[in-house]
């Protein structure tokens, strides 16, 4: 939002430039006008490099230039000068002062009555100038009604900040509840529950998948023999290790136990068969120097059209079945019909 106004300011100083350059306007707008887009640009050129606290600083920098143009206005300037600066102030300021509230948030109500007292003390004084009388603007009034405005305008902003502040914590709880509700807490991976919010996003539109169950073999002999501590510790030895096989787009998650799931979309056949013996693979050849070696069985099954996830989920747990039955350590191909795409 700041570099939208410090892009707009730039080209109406760049508007004011060329009038000026051309006949119009006055030398002392036309000295401004040139100071600001010299400035501006050059906040414009560095924008992308500046780091957060940086960039508070600049909305700093620009509310006091706004203020210095402020007090130019009323106690120096002649009344045209004098006018168009007060009006430039009162239309920027307010946004500089949300911006630089929202920058710091902590000190909204500090900025606005600090920025209302400097622009009412400096306007109190400037009303005293008779110069000022043809446009009304020689009322003491002025200043303590811009005190007023200001400080009214600090209370709102800073109810509006705690407000938006509450809502972002309320959001970010919602958030972490998800994200908690979605996760198995043993391994870090999805969990059932986000299996079947994933299952629903394949059912959605024609997508070409391939759906990979995993069992750890003879994994109830390691909690059996080591305890659960330990087969804990197998575990997210083999999640780490599936992990390293994969590519980063694709869905892993704990089925159940020791049972995991894995989604591969846009894929091949082939290359589903490929990723599948280097899962395999890799779990018996990372595990081989451990205390507790394991080895895996995989079934694997491709979407066909017309059928939901949930079909093809059944298909890879058969394939599943057939290679524990087939002596594990190995993967198995569910069954495709012929007008089926084939794994094989």
């Amino acid at each position: 939002m700041l570099l939208t106004i410090i892009a707009t300011a730039c080209f109406l100083a760049a508007v004011v430039v060329i009038s000026g350059l051309v006949g119009f306007g006055t030398n002392i707008s036309l000295q401004f006008a040139s100071g600001w887009l010299v400035f501006l640009s050059a906040v414009l050129l560095t924008w992308p490099h500046l780091s957060v606290n940086k960039r508070g600083v600049i909305a700093l920098l620009i509310l006091a230039s706004l203020i210095a143009r402020w007090s130019y206005s009323w106690l120096i300037a002649p009344p045209r000068e004098a006018m168009i600066g007060i009006l430039i102030v009162l239309l920027y300021t307010p946004v500089l002062i949300v911006i630089t509230t929202l920058m710091f948030s902590g000190k909204a109500v500090f900025i606005g009555i600090l920025v209302g007292v400097a622009l009412g003390t400096i306007s109190f004084f400037g009303t005293s100038r008779e110069v000022l009388a043809p446009l009304y603007l020689n009322d003491w009034r002025i200043a303590p009604l811009i005190l007023c405005v200001y400080a009214l305008f600090a209370w709102l902003l800073k109810r509006w900040v705690n407000e938006r502040y509450a809502l972002e914590l309320s959001a970010q709880r919602e958030q972490q509840l998800t994200l908690e509700s979605n996760t198995d807490q043993l391994t870090g991976l999805a969990n059932r529950r986000a299996c079947d919010a994933r299952f629903q996003q394949l059912d959605a539109g024609p997508r070409k998948y391939a759906i990979i169950m995993l069992d750890l073999d003879h994994f109830k002999q390691v909690n059996d023999t080591h305890g659960h501590n330990e087969g804990d510790r197998v575990l997210r030895r083999v999640v780490s290790l599936l992990i390293g096989k994969l590519r980063p787009n694709d869905f892993i998650a704990r089925w159940g136990g020791e049972e995991f799931l894995v989604i591969l979309e846009s894929i091949s056949s082939t290359d589903a068969k490929a990723v599948s013996d280097a899962l395999c693979q890799g779990i018996e050849d990372g595990t081989a120097n451990d205390t507790i070696p394991i080895t895996v069985s995989l079934g694997l099954a491709l979407s066909a059209n017309g059928q939901t996830a949930m079909a093809t989920l059944k298909s890879a747990d058969d394939a599943l079945y057939a290679a524990k039955t087939a002596g594990r350590n190995r993967v198995r191909i569910a069954f495709q019909s012929e007008k089926e795409p084939s794994l094989a």
